[in-house]
């Protein structure tokens, strides 16, 4: 169990007067219970039973940062209780911006854990700007995959903003009155930036379906045009197949097998008969890069 309190504006390592803040792994628990206020219902939060609760001795509650990391705390009037699996970057940890009392020093380490955080959304939107540049190229080779993952981060930064929120603002209603006017001020100032933050993350993920979206626009527009060729194919080349099958029966008293002109005839029969499916094909507008003339034509 390691010990932090106030020196020069900043939490150092070390016993000292006054209020201070206590880190404890979840093996230290039991050992440390005869210190702690609500043991018990602390335990269970440690393990990931219970949910924020005020007591007439403490709040105690559960920190999920976007980054993925969780910890307990128990908030008292002269100490903080901080329970973790990972270390937690406390050694340094300034409070010149926040009151300098317990609720002070969670709140300080909930801005440090923002500030940490609040880089990886201007990353998820740089991935975003590129998909968008690669989705306007027409590359879209495992589009769907790097979309999923853009769209899996902002869903984790999501759900830790918003539950930074929902602590923020639990704290600063301070049904107990334990903290002061200044510190509720602070928490507020907190809970309406987590709540700006799960905002941004919410309309990045909106743009990311919106991506998504254009992009499976795009692959059924890719084989609308594939099967307008082949409609296109069929149209002017099934009357040359059945010319061709026609006179590959070889009956003596087909028409002009024998004469001069008789292939020229043919010949000139299945010409217009191409040129008349072309004629068909564009009257249709299926020879035009226009999509709308071509879903008109789909819709008759």
């Amino acid at each position: 169990m390691q010990r932090y309190t106030l020196s020069g504006g900043r939490l150092r390592p070390g016993a000292g007067g006054g209020w201070g803040v206590w880190v404890l792994c979840w093996a230290e628990l039991p050992r440390a219970a005869a210190a702690l206020p609500q043991a018990a219902a602390f335990a269970g939060l440690a393990q990931g039973r219970g949910r924020t609760a005020v007591y007439p001795d403490c709040t105690q509650g559960v920190v999920r940062l976007p980054g993925g990391a969780r910890f307990a705390f128990c908030l008292g009037e002269r100490a903080l209780w901080l329970a973790a699996k990972t270390p937690l970057p406390l050694a340094g940890l300034p409070l010149a911006a926040v009151p300098p009392t317990p609720a002070g020093a969670l709140l300080a380490l909930l801005e440090q854990a923002a500030e940490t955080a609040a880089p990886d959304l201007q990353r998820q939107e740089d991935c975003l700007d590129r998909l968008e540049e690669a989705l306007g190229r027409g590359q879209l080779q495992d589009f769907g995959a790097r979309a999923l993952a853009v769209r899996r981060a902002l869903a984790a930064l999501h759900g830790g903003w918003a539950a930074l929120a929902r602590l923020a603002q639990d704290l600063q209603a301070d049904p107990a009155r334990r903290l002061t006017r200044a510190e509720r001020a602070a928490w507020g100032r907190f809970a309406a930036r987590a709540a700006s933050l799960r905002d941004e993350a919410e309309t990045l993920r909106e743009y990311t379906m919106q991506l998504w979206q254009v992009c499976h626009a795009n692959i059924e527009l890719r084989q609308t045009r594939v099967t307008t060729w082949l409609t296109v194919v069929a149209t002017v080349f099934l009357p040359l197949d059945l010319v061709t099958g026609w006179y590959g029966m070889n009956f003596p008293n087909m028409l002009a097998p024998g004469v001069p002109w008789g292939y020229p005839a043919v010949a000139s029969a299945a010409a217009l008969l191409a040129l008349g499916g072309l004629w068909y094909c564009r009257r249709r507008g299926l020879l035009d890069a226009a999509p709308e003339k071509r879903k008109k034509y789909i819709e008759k």
